[in-house]
């Protein structure tokens, strides 16, 4: 599954772009952790990492580390821009609408 946006250890919600970012936008470069290194850090070593460079955590399930922090090479890469907060207060509206819908849905099953 392809990432559309992950939630930083700085508080933004980064959505991914393909051409350029909108003027002025803060923008995260990010490579994803392999299972074995999130095993291998665990929850207490996450945290820490998040405290001294940028972490998200990806809509996909992975965790992304900020470009310069660890090899790229053969890691999914996330490109993403953050939102103003007007419209992440919208995408936080939409992922509440839709986890309901699939919560009623699987209810009605």
């Amino acid at each position: 599954m392809e990432t559309e946006l992950v939630i930083a250890s700085d508080g933004a919600i980064y959505v991914r772009f393909e051409d350029e970012p909108p003027a002025g936008r803060r923008v995260f470069t990010g490579y994803a952790l392999t299972a074995e290194e999130r095993a291998k850090h665990g929850t207490h070593g996450l945290l820490r990492w998040a405290c001294l460079q940028l972490l998200a955590l990806g809509s996909d399930g992975c965790v992304y580390i900020e470009e310069g922090v660890i090899e790229p090479e053969g890691r999914k890469e996330f490109r993403g821009y953050a939102l103003t907060p007007q419209e992440a207060e919208r995408v936080a509206q939409e992922i509440h609408r839709t986890a309901f819908n699939v919560t009623i849905a699987m209810r009605l099953k």
